[in-house]
């Protein structure tokens, strides 16, 4: 089969082909948008965990730091 008459043989398919994209395509990219809100909620809530998790970590240290203090206070005290 020369390349002319493939081209006829799979012509109405091409056309098909390009008519199902162009039907599908809002579809698609309503399903990309809804995806894409998805990932900002994501990001967003992971974003405020991370958040939540410095302030845990700094209040944790601080408190940390005031049982060292403690400890030291009562070592100097006995000394």
């Amino acid at each position: 089969m020369t390349v002319a008459t493939a081209r006829i043989a799979r012509g109405p398919y091409r056309v098909l082909r390009r008519l199902a994209r162009k039907l599908t395509k809002p579809l698609r990219l309503a399903v990309i948008r809804h995806q894409l809100a998805l990932s900002e909620g994501n990001v967003r809530h992971l974003e405020l965990a991370r958040v939540e998790a410095v302030a845990m970590l700094q209040a944790e240290h601080m408190r940390q730091v005031k049982l060292m203090q403690r400890r030291q206070q009562i070592e100097q005290g006995f000394a």
